[in-house]
């Protein structure tokens, strides 16, 4: 059952296509634009979810809720959802790049197939995707892209170096986006969460069990914040007090230092 908000902010969005749409993150984007009155297209790779979320949203909150069920790992299902983004008849002014996945270890020990779909959803994807709605936005002279990264991208980051590496990639690229599309009425932002409760950590193995409870966001808190960063037109969106204190120490330390910390880190949370 889906409980609206207490106070719901004017509808800046028409019609959002949300990626990973069927659980953490994606899910919540889904319901707070949804509560707002925005039409959403869901996209994930579970149908059955995807079918039972789009008719919750539409009953909920009576707007259009469409499905569409693609792996962002296959090039040619990313290019179902691009051509989804680019059609003029039903258009997108919304695009929220969640989808993401990565995976804990050390890079010699890890499945090169899983770390290949890392860089696939994490870069290829989200910049196809990114390109496909500028291009159509830029033509239209109006639309946001919301690219989700993390801290992580910050700083290299032993045991998950693949994974920072992407997300450094969608910040750095959301960053210039920014500058490209700004003139052309797109607003780009790059929303970079910390630790978010979520089953991502479960599936990439990562140990948390020793990070206390003040240290997380929920996921409805990270969404909101994200929507209120690019409805403000920021460039870069770091969620709460904690995580900003975080991303700027990050970035006034010296990378060996940070190499340093990051690999202690890493290697005191597999014990």
């Amino acid at each position: 059952m889906i409980e609206l908000p207490e106070q719901r902010s004017p509808n800046r969005w028409n019609r959002a296509l949300i990626t990973g749409a069927s659980s953490g993150i994606g899910l919540a984007f889904a319901k707070l634009l949804a509560a707002e009155s925005t039409s959403v297209v869901l996209v994930s790779r579970r149908e059955s979810d995807l079918a039972d979320l789009a008719a919750e949203l539409s009953n909920a909150f009576d707007i259009e809720a469409e499905i569409l069920v693609a792996d962002l790992a296959d090039g040619s299902q990313v290019k179902r959802v691009a051509d989804r983004l680019t059609d003029n008849d039903r258009p997108i002014d919304l695009l929220v790049n969640n989808a993401g996945l990565g995976f804990s270890g050390d890079l010699v020990d890890l499945d090169p197939a899983g770390e290949q779909q890392v860089i696939q959803v994490n870069v290829v994807a989200m910049h196809h995707l990114a390109h496909a709605a500028g291009s159509a936005m830029a033509d239209r002279g109006r639309g946001g892209i919301l690219n989700v990264s993390s801290v992580a991208g910050f700083a290299a980051s032993p045991q998950s170096a693949t994974y920072a590496a992407t997300k450094a990639f969608v910040t750095s690229f959301s960053e210039a986006l920014h500058v490209e599309l700004e003139p052309q009425g797109v607003v780009v932002s790059c929303l970079c969460p910390g630790l978010t409760r979520t089953d991502f950590h479960r599936r990439a193995g990562y140990s948390v069990g020793a990070i206390p409870n003040v240290m997380w966001q929920s996921s409805e808190e990270v969404a909101a914040i994200g929507l209120a960063g690019i409805a403000k037109g920021k460039a870069v969106v770091v969620p709460g007090a904690k995580n900003k204190l975080l991303a700027n120490t990050m970035k006034a330390t010296p990378a060996p230092v940070l190499r340093r910390v990051t690999s202690a880190l890493a290697r005191a949370g597999e014990r």
